[in-house]
């Protein structure tokens, strides 16, 4: 029997109904599981030796969606319309992307996870977007791929694809992380997606290649980074 390969997927720590409790949209498993991965949820833990041994397990990390990464991670004012997720799973997100790189796993960070990356490599944000319109609520657009990207264009070798998109934050195009540079931006300069200027795999995106209908899409992705060491 082929055993499937184990893909670290991180998981959202948010306050439902009466409880604080771990979510995660069945959308990113059945992508992974529908590719052929085996999902190992990665809950939120301040714990760097805990993360370890989720790392040890896996082959690749994927960094979820979800809230708003609170703004004092990169020293901003909040802005009225941030909607900071909980600082329990914003560290963890932070501890889990540092070990990633120190044991040379590859990355991938999904919307908010992208913004992460960012911040994790000292970029900012935009708290709230004045096009939001065009972004938020599962619209449809197109974006460019830049043509020196090198991990992103491996995966879509096109230079112009649509993309769902559901955000209202987006990285600060005149703070981005160092050693960080643009795979992608959409026509009214929205940063779609980052990489990081190493042989490692950081690779961060702003759409939800997860809930994208378009199949082709969906599986040209979760493709290549469950077999990315194969």
């Amino acid at each position: 029997m082929d055993l499937r390969p184990k893909i670290g997927i991180s998981i959202n720590y948010m306050h439902l109904g009466d409880y604080m409790q771990y979510h995660i949209r069945d959308t990113y498993l059945d992508a992974l599981f529908k590719n052929g991965a085996l999902p190992i949820l990665i809950p939120s833990i301040e714990d760097k030796q805990v993360l370890m041994q989720y790392l040890d397990m896996v082959s690749f990390i994927i960094i979820i969606g979800g809230l708003d990464y609170p703004p004092l991670l990169y020293k901003e004012k909040q802005h009225p319309k941030t909607e900071p997720m909980e600082m329990h799973r914003a560290i963890s997100d932070l501890y889990l992307l540092d070990l990633a790189l120190k044991m040379g796993k590859p990355v991938l960070g999904i919307c908010a996870g992208m913004q992460l990356i960012n911040i994790f490599f000292g970029g900012k944000l935009i708290q709230h977007l004045d096009n939001v319109d065009i972004h938020y609520g599962e619209k449809m657009h197109d974006i460019y791929v830049q043509k020196d990207s090198y991990w992103l264009s491996k995966i879509i070798p096109e230079s112009e694809i649509l993309v769902n998109s559901n955000h209202h934050q987006g990285v600060d195009p005149t703070h981005i992380g160092k050693g960080l540079k643009v795979a992608a931006v959409s026509s009214d300069g929205c940063i779609e997606a980052l990489e990081y200027n190493s042989e490692q795999m950081i690779l961060g995106i702003q759409w939800h290649p997860e809930r994208m209908q378009d199949t082709d899409h969906r599986y040209r992705l979760f493709d290549f980074i469950i077999h990315f060491n194969q």
